[in-house]
């Protein structure tokens, strides 16, 4: 069956009042939704009015319903995203700790089930979402006994969050959250990794200063703590404009953030390109490649697997690049014994070339190269 995927339009209230009502007689909707079949008969037309305008096309941008069409011009299935922000009173579930949407109202019609109507409207409710300014994550909840749910969307890739609240009514039983993150976005415990926005500019400030503190700042950065700190404030935001996800181009910095909303640690990736004619060291690009600098993890977050998922999140962004990037290089000084031991066990290999990346006076950096990945 041939489907489209659209949002609704203000004046369809009727066919939004007849899908949901459809919804909620599914043998399972008593897992899947708050409301009874009987509330949602009982509510006005005005209810259904405003409801549809809210999420349709022309609405404030706050709710997207969106719809599976049949070509005979019938709804087959639809999923509504909420725009939630930390300071936004709470719909449901544990309150919003980031910006983020929140998927509910999911239905599709029993004959249309295994067609992939639902994997075509979450792909246009997750593309959507990355669309609406500020958003980190989508989330859900799946009521904990709802299994066929719950496959469907660690498939699509959600995943447990760890949070769960109770269904409301005191029932005993319990919703239980699922997240998606961006692209280029990855989960270590209780850390997400992702790419930095133009925004965070003093928190760049922030951990940089915290890395050039560090003992072996020294063998690991060109400058001093003492410079970077008397830099200006326009410094500092032109550098978070230059590698972030949202205004950023070749550059990009990943950082590990804790659940307390801190930066346990960062990396940084320069995308170079033979006609770019010389590397951020100097030498001269032959091969499309990205250099690879910033590298930092707090003393307290150390040994915990950062560093790994850092790098991790940072290279997948780089082979998903149109260039055709062909190896990821960088620099460790010979003194570095951690640092160098922590690249060998991410595969880098040393080249035996040898730089003078820190300003030393003499070429005491190794140069270790990690090729792409085998296609």
């Amino acid at each position: 069956m041939s489907l489209v995927i659209r949002t609704v339009l203000a004046d369809e209230w009727e066919k939004v009042r007849e899908l949901r009502l459809a919804a909620l007689q599914d043998p399972v909707a008593h897992l899947a939704f708050l409301e009874t079949h009987e509330d949602a008969v009982a509510r006005p037309d005005d209810f259904w009015r405003e409801r549809t305008a809210n999420g349709s096309t022309t609405g404030a941008g706050r709710v997207r319903q969106f719809v599976a069409e049949a070509p005979d011009g019938r709804w087959v299935g639809t999923v509504t995203v909420l725009v939630e922000r930390p300071t936004d009173e709470v719909r449901f579930g544990d309150p919003a700790k980031v910006d983020q949407t929140h998927v509910v109202g999911v239905y599709v019609r029993p004959e249309v089930r295994g067609s992939g109507a639902i994997d075509a409207l979450f792909r246009a409710a997750v593309e959507w979402s990355w669309t609406v300014a500020g958003i980190r994550r989508v989330r859900l909840y799946v009521h904990e006994e709802n299994a066929r749910a719950a496959a469907f969307y660690r498939r699509f890739g959600f995943v447990p969050s760890g949070e769960r609240v109770p269904v409301p009514g005191d029932t005993g039983a319990y919703e239980v959250e699922y997240e998606l993150l961006p692209p280029s976005t990855a989960r270590h415990g209780g850390h997400v990794v992702r790419a930095i926005r133009s925004d965070e500019w003093e928190r760049v400030r922030e951990l940089r200063l915290a890395a050039l503190r560090d003992p072996l700042a020294p063998l690991a950065f060109v400058e001093s703590y003492e410079e970077a700190e008397a830099r200006p404030d326009g410094f500092w935001q032109e550098r978070a404009e230059g590698g972030s996800e949202d205004r950023g181009g070749r550059i990009r910095q990943f950082v590990a953030e804790a659940p307390d909303g801190s930066w346990a640690g960062t990396v940084t990736v320069f995308v170079e390109l033979p006609e770019d004619g010389r590397s951020l060291f100097g030498d001269e690009v032959t091969v499309p490649q990205v250099d690879v600098v910033g590298v930092y993890v707090r003393p307290e977050a150390r040994a915990s697997g950062l560093v790994d998922a850092l790098f991790t999140t940072a290279l997948e962004w780089v082979w998903a690049r149109d260039e055709g990037i062909e190896r990821a290089r960088l620099y460790v000084h010979e003194e570095n014994v951690r640092a160098a031991a922590a690249y060998r066990r991410l595969g880098f290999v040393a080249t035996g070339g040898r730089a003078d990346t820190v300003g030393s006076g003499e070429p005491h950096d190794l140069e270790y190269v990690l090729e792409r990945p085998a296609r």
